[in-house]
C-alpha cells in the first residue's frame, strides 16, 4: 500500500467528495499520508491483517478490508453480507487510531513552562517541599477519595520539573496537581489533566485555568477525580461529559472507570481466618503454603530503589504481552523516590517484599483520612510466584489494622477483570470519581 499511497489519499478524497464512506485498516504505518484522517484510516497487528478479500454489498455501501480488484467479490446476500459488516467493525473497534504528531520530552516540558509563565505564582513545579501543602488540604477536604494524597497527586502528575512530581495549581483557597499525559490510544497528543481539586472548589477559576491550558496545547483538558456534584457545577460552567472525548480506548477515565474499592481491613482478615471457604482465603493459603516461610518484608527507600524499579520494569513488560498500555513504568518514580512527609511504617507504609531473597514485589500505602488508607502501589512477580498478589494485600490490612486503621482503598480501576480482582476482598462501600473535559 505505500507504493502508492497518494493513488489511495486521492481516491479517498474523491469518495469522499460524493458523500461515500470508505474506512481502511492497514498494518501498523502504513499510508502516512492519511494520519490526518483518523475517523476513516487505523492499524491493526499483523497477526490480525487479512489482505483479501474485499467484499462489497450493492452500489451504496462498501466495506474494504484490502486486496486487488481483481479479488473482490460480491456478495448478494445481506445476511452473508451483514456477517462481513460486522466482523469489520469488530477489528475496527479494536484496531489502533493512528497518532497526528510526534510526541518528546521537549514538548511536554514545553507545555509545562508555559503554564508556569502565564499564571505567575498560581503555577509551579511540585517538590518535597509541597509535602505539607497537600497534607495540610487533604486534611481540611470534606472528600475523603482516593485522590487526597501526595502519592496519587504526583503519580498522576509525574515526570516534570526538578522533583521529576508534576505541577500544582494553587491560589491560596484551592489545590490541584496538573499533569501532562500522551492520549496515545486514541490519536495520541500531550493532554493537560487537572488533577483532584482540593479545598474550596471553584468552578470558575478552572474553566479559566483550562481555557489557558487549551489555548496552549491546542487539545482539549480534562478535569479528574470530581465528585458528581462538581462535576455537575463544571458542566454547567461549559465542560463537556468525558464520553464525548474520552481519555482511552480501554479505559475512558483511566482509573476511575470502575468505582474505588473499599475495604474492610478486620473483615479480610476474619475472611482468611474463619473455618468457611473461599476463593480470598484458598489463594491466600495457597500462597503461604508454597512462599510463606520464604517471604520477607523490608521497608522501600532509596537503598534498594533500584531493584524496586528493576521490578515494575519487569511487571510492565507482563503488561507489554498482554497488550494493556494504560499507565507506564515512569508513574512510579514518584512513589520509589518521592513518599509523603513523615516517617515510614509511620505516616505512611511502603515495603518490599522478598522470596527466598529476591525482589518479588512492592507497595506503598498513604493515609486519605483519620481511619483510611489508600492503596498506590501493588507491583508483584505473580507469574513467578502465583497468588503474592492476594497475600500481599492481605499483609497491607494487617498492617493497617495493627497501625490504627479501619479501612483500605484500593482505588478505582481501568478494567473491568482489575475491578473483578479487588471484589474477591469482599468490599463494603464503592466511590465512583467522574472526571470532565474542556473542548472547544
Amino acid at each position: 500500500m505505500a507504493v502508492d499511497s497518494e493513488g489511495i489519499v486521492a481516491r479517498w478524497q474523491k469518495l469522499a467528495d460524493q458523500d461515500i464512506q470508505i474506512q481502511l485498516l492497514t498494518r501498523s504505518g502504513d499510508i502516512p499520508d492519511l494520519q490526518n484522517a483518523q475517523t476513516v484510516y487505523r492499524w491493526i497487528p499483523e497477526h490480525l491483517f487479512n489482505p483479501t478479500p474485499i467484499f462489497v454489498y450493492g452500489d451504496k455501501v462498501a466495506t474494504i478490508l484490502w486486496g486487488s480488484l481483481s479479488q473482490a467479490l460480491i456478495v448478494q446476500d445481506f445476511a452473508l453480507a451483514d456477517a462481513h459488516r460486522k466482523q469489520f467493525f469488530c477489528m475496527w473497534n479494536q484496531a489502533e487510531i493512528p497518532s497526528t504528531c510526534s510526541h518528546t520530552i521537549e514538548g511536554k516540558t514545553r507545555l509545562a513552562e508555559g503554564i508556569i509563565k502565564r499564571f505567575g505564582g498560581r503555577v509551579s513545579y511540585i517538590t518535597a517541599k509541597d509535602r505539607q501543602l497537600f497534607r495540610d488540604f487533604r486534611d481540611l477536604d470534606q472528600t475523603k477519595t482516593y485522590g487526597n494524597s501526595f502519592y496519587y497527586v504526583c503519580q498522576a502528575a509525574n515526570g516534570l520539573g526538578p522533583d521529576r512530581l508534576g505541577l500544582k495549581y494553587f491560589d491560596g483557597r484551592m489545590l490541584a496537581g496538573i499533569g501532562i499525559g500522551n492520549r496515545f490510544s486514541l490519536g495520541g497528543d500531550w493532554h493537560y489533566h487537572v488533577v483532584n481539586p482540593m479545598g474550596e472548589f471553584d468552578p470558575d477559576s478552572l474553566l479559566r485555568l483550562s481555557q489557558h491550558l487549551l489555548e496552549l496545547s491546542g487539545v482539549p483538558v480534562f478535569v479528574k477525580k470530581l465528585t458528581i456534584e462538581e462535576r455537575d457545577q463544571l458542566l454547567n460552567a461549559g465542560f463537556s461529559r468525558i464520553e464525548e472525548y474520552p481519555w482511552h480506548k480501554q479505559a475512558m477515565e483511566e482509573d476511575d472507570t470502575f468505582p474505588e474499592q473499599i475495604l474492610d481491613v478486620n473483615a479480610v482478615l476474619e475472611k482468611i481466618a474463619v473455618h468457611k471457604r473461599s476463593g480470598l482465603k484458598t489463594n491466600y493459603r495457597y500462597y503461604c503454603s508454597k512462599f510463606g516461610d520464604q517471604t520477607t518484608f523490608e521497608l522501600l527507600e532509596e537503598q534498594n530503589a533500584e531493584e524496586a524499579h528493576e521490578i515494575v520494569n519487569k511487571f510492565f513488560e507482563y503488561l507489554d504481552i498482554k497488550q494493556l498500555h494504560i499507565s507506564q513504568p515512569t508513574d512510579y518514580d514518584n512513589i520509589i523516590h518521592y513518599p509523603p512527609l513523615g516517617m515510614n511504617d509511620k505516616a505512611y507504609f511502603s515495603r518490599m517484599i522478598r522470596v527466598d531473597g529476591k525482589a518479588a514485589g512492592l507497595f506503598a500505602m498513604e493515609p486519605v483520612s483519620e481511619d483510611t488508607a489508600g492503596l498506590y502501589a501493588s507491583i508483584t512477580m505473580h507469574q513467578e510466584f502465583p497468588n503474592l498478589s492476594e497475600f500481599l494485600i492481605v499483609e497491607c490490612c494487617r498492617i493497617l489494622q495493627q497501625a490504627g486503621y479501619r479501612y483500605l482503598n484500593l482505588g478505582g480501576s481501568e478494567t473491568s477483570g482489575l475491578f473483578a480482582f479487588k471484589e474477591k476482598f469482599s468490599p463494603v462501600a464503592y466511590n465512583k470519581m467522574q472526571w470532565v473535559v474542556y473542548r472547544v
